[in-house]
């Protein structure tokens, strides 16, 4: 049996590797190596089955070194993005990295693409070993940009228990890159973000993301306080500042222009009367009450609009579809065009016809 060097080899009673100074012995049968004492401790061999089939004992092979990963070096022409060598297709934003590639094809050799020219780049012709491009800087068949749906979240995360971002983006359909990013902040923080879109049409623009009982209820409100704006306009505010003009001794067919004298005249009426201070101030506050309403939605409809989102989603999954066909993320989801297009129309009415009526 040809001489072995045990150090780093592990004791097979005790598992400590030798070392050059230990005192080895070894089995006369199979030549397997033990420390003196653990083998005096064992009295026999550990290997009782190298014995009986006649084989000799023999060193453990020496680990594999690890796989490493492969090379990135085939960068995306529409995105530049380096992606794996034996990559057919870009994994940031889908692209194809070798012309012609269908799902399940067999990757062509690689070949190093030209380097990418940004969008609407100005440049007055390709670079030496460039492949030629458009006028708009672009290469044929590369997107000018790369656009992610997603607005960069994944998909796959959790949004809430059972939904996913996936699920969310489906019901959101249009716009799903800003809402995306804006759901996983509202999730992580727990705080609100504003939407300008939902301070400037409130209960609209949720009608429009139909979110009917949440829209009916503040386009209702609204609704009511432009009312009591204008009556209040019109049947309290404007004869209480006739009133009090008549009262300072102006003349109320030429406007309110009151000079000095009459404005002393009116700031003490207003002081003694604050009744009529008030009747004259309501226009403003029901104004002051639209603007409030406007600012909650404003803060609050994007925390609204994703609990929406969450509550239909469940109930979608929890529904059966073949029973009920219209439970889909397809029928519930997207946006309604209709009630945008019937709220402008009620508006523009609103505005400048129900005045004239009062």
């Amino acid at each position: 049996m040809a001489m072995i060097d045990f150090t780093g080899i592990k004791c097979p009673v005790c598992g400590v590797p030798f070392k050059e100074d230990d005192d080895i012995v070894v089995c006369p049968q199979c030549g397997a190596p033990y420390h003196r004492d653990c083998y005096a401790q064992k009295g026999q061999c550990v290997f009782p089955e190298l014995h009986q089939a006649g084989k000799e004992w023999a060193p453990p092979p020496p680990p594999k070194p690890p796989v490493s990963a492969e090379v990135k070096d085939r960068e995306c022409p529409a995105c530049g993005c380096l992606n794996a060598h034996s990559a057919m297709f870009c994994n940031r934003c889908g692209a194809a990295l070798t012309e012609g590639s269908q799902p399940g094809q067999q990757a062509q050799p690689h070949t190093q693409p030209p380097p990418y020219t940004p969008y609407g780049a100005s440049s007055r012709g390709p670079y030496p070993g460039q492949a030629p491009y458009s006028s708009r800087g672009q290469y044929p068949g590369a997107m000018p940009f790369a656009f992610d749906p997603m607005g960069g979240v994944n998909p796959a995360d959790t949004l809430d228990s059972g939904v996913s971002y996936g699920d969310a983006s489906k019901l959101v359909k249009q716009n799903t890159a800003y809402y995306m990013p804006v759901f996983r902040y509202m999730k992580q923080t727990g705080r609100n973000k504003f939407s300008f879109s939902a301070f400037l049409f409130s209960g609209a623009w949720m009608l429009y993301r139909k979110q009917y009982k949440q829209g009916a209820v503040i386009t209702g409100l609204m609704l009511v306080i432009y009312l009591l704006y204008l009556s209040s306009s019109i049947f309290v505010a404007t004869p209480a500042l006739m009133s009090l003009m008549e009262q300072a001794g102006m003349d109320v067919t030429r406007g309110f222009a009151p000079t000095s004298e009459q404005m002393i005249v009116i700031s003490q009426l207003l002081t003694e009367n604050p009744a009529l201070y008030l009747k004259i101030c309501l226009p403003m506050l029901c104004l002051l009450l639209l603007l409030a309403l406007m600012l909650f939605t404003g803060i609050r409809g994007n925390k609204m609009y994703m609990n929406h989102c969450i509550r239909t989603v469940r109930q979608v999954k929890a529904a059966n579809l073949a029973d009920y066909p219209n439970m889909t993320l397809d029928a519930k989801g997207g946006v309604n065009t209709s009630v945008a297009v019937c709220m402008f129309v009620c508006y523009f009415l609103l505005v400048n016809v129900v005045p004239l009526l009062l």
